[in-house]
Parts: C-alpha cells; structure tokens; sequence
C-alpha cells in the first residue's frame, strides 16, 4: 500500500475473532456484531457479556487489519464507533484508550446520552468515535 493513499474497503457484517488462552491453551471462537454504515466506518456494539480485553484486541484488529491463513486479508477501516450502554459504558472507554494508546487511532468525539428504553427507564449511553492515524 502505497503511504498517504486510503486502503480499500469491504463491507462487515459479522467479524470472527480467534483468541487463545495463553494459560489454558485453549483456543475459542467469538463473534462480535459490527455494521458497516458508511464505507470505511465500522459501529461496534460493546456489553458486558464479553471480557473487556476481548473488546479491546477486537478494536485494535479494526484499525490493524487481519490476515488469516487461506482466507483473503481484511483491510483496515478509517473510522471506529465504539457505543455501549449502562454498565458496559466502562468496556467502550477502554477498548477507545487502550487503542488510542497504541498509537493506532485518535478519539475524535465523545457523545454521551440518556436515551428513553423500553421499559419505561433511561439508560445511560457513550458513543466514541476514533479515526485511524
């Protein structure tokens, strides 16, 4: 890839992660839900159902790209969503840090709401944007 030019895209809909344990040497597969908006712009969905470090190699694989043996490479998007909700508010902050800390995106814009739910209740809500250096 040539410095300075913008890589191509493809569109996510479901992104397949592979992590390994190092302790147990196990290997388990995870999904994350990702939607493609607007080409280059992934929005990911973060809770608490899932490790925060799972979240965090998950985003820093966004803006890395991923390379899997006999499947075709994933390019690298420009623009990270990270939102999540009440108690996984903390999950989204961590995996915006640890890649800003990578020095692999910057955190354009931070948005913060309290949207009506359907049970009758709001819910605390953060949404971080990120843009790959």
């Amino acid at each position: 890839q040539v410095e300075g030019s913008k890589p191509s895209y493809v569109a996510l809909l479901v992104v397949r992660v592979r992590t390994t344990l190092i302790e147990g040497a196990m290997a388990a597969e995870d999904v994350v839900v990702v939607e493609e908006t607007v080409p280059g712009t992934i929005d990911m969905k973060v809770t608490t159902k899932k490790p925060i470090s799972f979240y965090v190699r998950s985003a820093k694989s966004f803006f890395t790209g991923v390379e899997k043996e006999g499947e075709e490479k994933k390019e690298p998007c420009c623009i990270l969503n990270i939102s999540g909700l009440g108690e996984a508010i903390n999950t989204a902050v961590a995996a915006a840090v640890a890649v800003e800390s990578e020095g692999l995106a910057v955190i354009k814009k931070i948005e913060t709401s309290y949207p009506d739910m359907t049970s009758g209740r709001g819910c605390a809500r953060i949404l971080i944007t990120l843009w790959h250096k």
